[in-house]
């Protein structure tokens, strides 16, 4: 039976209507550029996911390093009492909860919850609630006690402002592993990049810092003589070996300072350049980390460098992520592995895609045991939950954890040592003990549940981001133009913390320098160094001036009291010694502390007249008991 053929108008009528129908019309030249620099000026999800780990680990060190002199610089036996800060030396537009109470106690309480919140935000957990939650404790905990501050604690507290409004938790988190199956189902994976409001003002923010530091660079130091490095290095209290080996070098100084101004200018063009921005900002990220690497190793400057370098780990670019890894291979790590759980069990549940996301093994498949009665059944009779390798081996308790680890392409170092034998004993009795306490733990876990993340800032959000970056322009303007701002202009940065002014060795480096000698005279008459009872008072340059300050915090409040715009500090510096020197001592006692001098042993630097002494300025005289 012969094919009857279509009416040639019916066939024809697509065919005919296709030819009629116009072109879909070029993508406009300012499409495509809006498109280009959105590329351009995005951020890579792995590199927020690194900035939000790395600040995390700044917090919790933070906490740790301060937490040493807890009772020095946060409590009412310290030397800077509530009373005082709030009737003298605390501007009303600060807030601070660390002055709810005055008590050690109290404090150790505080800093306790601060450390809580960092690691929420170190595994991702609740992130946005942990970030916001740790800007609040960090501005708290700086408002405190200003006088131990420096340029590192400005940046801390801004890069915690800003990453409450980026998606930090986007990957390698808890947030990103508990999303619901119904919505993962429904959504693709999250692109690499991602652009928005608060990403450019994170960018933005970070050229600042270096931007301005290079306007403030006014002096002669650095535009004339060429001198600033050499300046920097002379500072005894601050320079390390390092420092003071280049100083044998004065021909190589002059050169140092100009590199100095030339690198520094380099960081915000590289950063935000538009043009090949994959290898331009990984350049720049490069010159971030060999800046503060350089000045680390020279100039003690406590955990700034550390921060700094933090501080560039966002803006690390995709075309960096995909030359360090074969982007092919990381999705499909975990392929053929089968992860069987106690479905009945939320926190047994949650473990697994947690597990599954931290040892990024995306591909790995899982698989309540109660879908199978043979694995229901073997799973209750192993009393653990069952991995089932690529070759169908099956693994059990801390063994399942090892062949887990041997198919992580981050972790798979690690097999060996967890599977080694006194560790392989650890690990079954951890997982023993977790197994006993199930329901306890699915309590305690209750308010880490599955919940879809949401990339996409709401508009008002990026209002409110758009009128702060540029609020921090000004800021930062007017300590170039030195216009200022109004009282009321500033209550907002002032507020939130947002306050700055990146004048690091600004407008020239310091050029004052010396060390503490306190001599206090006893109830018998005996005359003892307070600052080191074991040894005598000795107006000698010491050693090492630098070794003199316990660390950095106590040198930067020590410095700010020699000069004498912080005289104020003075009378409740001698009360806390004299507290600390008596507690448990009755006036009467032979070994009482009554009075001491505050002597400071200071000399100016200069290039073409090095000091060749040191002057005994008497900063202040204490009476114990007064």
């Amino acid at each position: 039976m012969p094919v009857m053929e279509p009416p040639a108008g019916v066939a024809a009528a697509p065919a005919k209507a296709a030819k009629l129908r116009p072109a879909a019309p070029p993508a406009s030249l300012l499409r495509r550029l809006l498109d280009y620099l959105r590329n351009a000026y995005s951020l890579d999800l792995r590199s927020l996911a690194l900035f939000r780990i790395g600040l995390a680990l700044v917090l919790l060190g933070d906490l740790f390093f301060r937490s040493f002199d807890l009772t020095a610089f946060y409590t009412d036996w310290g030397v800077l009492p509530r009373a005082a800060l709030l009737e003298k030396f605390s501007p009303a537009d600060r807030f601070s909860v660390h002055l709810l109470s005055g008590q050690p106690i109290f404090q150790a309480a505080l800093f306790l919850i601060a450390g809580v919140f960092a690691v929420m935000l170190l595994f991702g957990a609740r992130t946005r609630f942990a970030a916001v939650a740790s800007w609040l404790m960090v501005v708290s905990l700086q408002n405190r006690n200003p006088e131990i501050l420096q340029g590192g604690d400005v940046y801390l507290r801004l890069l915690a402002f800003w990453a409450i409004f980026l998606p930090i938790s986007a990957v390698y988190s808890v947030d990103s592993a508990l999303v619901p199956a119904e919505k993962a189902a429904r959504t693709a994976a999250p692109p690499s990049r991602h652009f928005s409001v608060p990403g450019v003002a994170l960018m933005l923010q970070i050229a600042f810092v270096y931007t301005f530091s290079v306007l403030l660079k006014t002096g002669s130091a650095w535009r004339g003589e060429a001198s600033a490095v050499y300046y920097a290095l002379s500072i005894q209290q601050m320079s390390t070996p390092v420092g003071h080996f280049l100083l044998h070098f004065p021909k190589l100084l002059p050169w140092l300072t100009r590199l100095t101004l030339l690198h520094e200018g380099s960081i915000p063009v590289l950063i935000l350049f538009p043009l090949f921005f994959g290898p331009v900002r990984t350049l720049g990220v490069l010159l971030i980390f060999a800046l503060h690497f350089a000045l680390g190793i020279t100039i003690r400057l406590g955990h700034f460098p550390w921060i700094a370098a933090m501080a560039a780990l966002p803006l690390l670019p995709s075309w960096f992520w995909e030359r360090l890894a074969d982007r092919r291979d990381w999705p499909r790590a975990g392929e053929r592995l089968r992860l069987y759980y106690d479905g009945e069990c939320p926190f047994c549940r949650k473990c697994v895609y947690i597990l599954r996301a931290f040892l990024m093994i995306p591909a790995a498949e899982l698989i309540p045991a109660q879908d199978s009665a043979q694995t229901r059944e073997e799973m209750r009779t192993r009393n653990s939950w069952i991995v089932v390798a690529p070759s169908g081996r099956r693994h059990y308790e801390w063994d399942a954890l090892v062949c887990l680890l041997s198919h992580s392409p981050l972790f798979s170092c690690m097999d060996k040592l967890a599977a080694w034998g006194p560790i392989s004993g650890i690990g079954h009795n951890c997982y023993r003990l977790i197994r006993a306490r199930r329901p306890q733990l699915t309590h305690f876990t209750a308010w880490i549940d599955f919940r879809p993340t949401r990339l996409r800032s709401p508009w008002y959000v990026n209002l409110f981001v758009a009128f702060t970056i540029f609020y921090v322009f000004l800021w930062n303007l007017s300590s170039v133009t030195h216009a200022g701002f109004k009282p009321s202009a500033e209550k907002f940065g002032l507020t939130f913390g947002l306050d700055q002014r990146w004048d690091m060795f600004s407008p020239f480096p310091l050029t004052y320098d010396g060390w503490y000698v306190i001599e206090g005279h006893l109830r018998d008459g005996s005359t003892v160094n307070v600052l080191d009872p074991d040894k005598p008072v000795s107006f000698a340059q010491p050693a090492s001036i630098a070794d003199q300050y316990k660390n950095e915090r106590w040198r930067k409040y020590l410095m700010n009291l020699s000069l004498s715009e912080s005289s104020g500090y003075r009378l409740y510096y001698g009360r806390y010694f004299c507290r600390s020197w008596n507690t448990g001592r009755p006036p009467q006692d032979r070994w009482a502390l009554v009075n001491f001098d505050i002597y400071f042993m200071g000399h100016e630097n200069s290039v073409s007249h090095p000091p060749t002494s040191f002057s005994r300025d008497l900063l202040w005289h204490h009476e114990c008991f007064k």
